[in-house]
């Protein structure tokens, strides 16, 4: 089903993400709005991420079924999250993001998507105030932005394929990273198992989660 259906839909949910963001205070790296569902990469301050979620959805839906004078759900149960390493896994998560549109054929570079905050990442459009651009272009060290912005564009425009990745991120695994950092994160949080995607996660400075 899908869940914008024209482009006051989704610029209603763009606004009503950055009014959540903004209120539990979690930087939004990166964000795609597809016709029937979104992604996001998110980095809480605190673990109040299933909150945030929970309460954007519910307010997206609600302002979804008074629109289009339905009732019911919106969305299909709970979202999927992941807890993702910074350190060769954050970078590869950002690109999955930006081709979702490219994938799914609904246009062929991914800075032509409008719902999408790839171009506005690369400056070729004017960012929404709550997006943490930056903290995307920082994982390619200092520099001017320009520069920044450029290597980004080249390594999620490059020729070099990541199916392996792209299916881990895909999976039903909680967390995406190496061995160690999964032992770290299941240590902190043991409640979370092998493959789940229905356990509450607590996320600290260096993790982020795409939902």
């Amino acid at each position: 089903m899908q869940i914008f259906t024209d482009d006051v839909d989704y610029k209603r949910f763009v606004y009503l993400l950055g009014d959540v963001v903004d209120e539990f205070k979690i930087e939004c790296w990166n964000y795609c709005l597809m016709p029937n569902h979104y992604h996001a990469t998110l980095r809480p301050s605190c673990p109040n991420l299933s909150e945030a979620v929970r309460r954007l959805n519910s307010l997206y839906a609600q302002w979804w079924n008074r629109r289009h004078e339905r009732v019911g759900h919106v969305f299909q149960g709970r979202f999927k999250d992941q807890i993702v390493q910074r350190e060769g896994y954050l970078l590869a998560l950002c690109r999955y993001v930006a081709l979702n549109p490219v994938r799914a054929s609904l246009t062929t570079r991914p800075e032509d998507w409008a719902w999408s905050s790839y171009a506005a990442t690369v400056g070729l459009r004017s960012p929404p105030p709550f997006l943490a651009a930056s903290c995307v272009l920082q994982q390619f060290g200092e520099g001017e932005v320009r520069i920044l912005q450029t290597r980004f564009s080249d390594y999620v425009l490059s020729v070099d394929k990541h199916e392996c990745m792209d299916d881990r991120i895909r999976s039903n695994e909680r967390v995406l990273g190496n061995g160690m950092f999964k032992r770290t994160v299941r240590a902190e949080l043991p409640d979370i198992p092998e493959a789940d995607s229905a356990a509450t996660i607590s996320l600290e400075a260096e993790k982020a989660a795409i939902i």
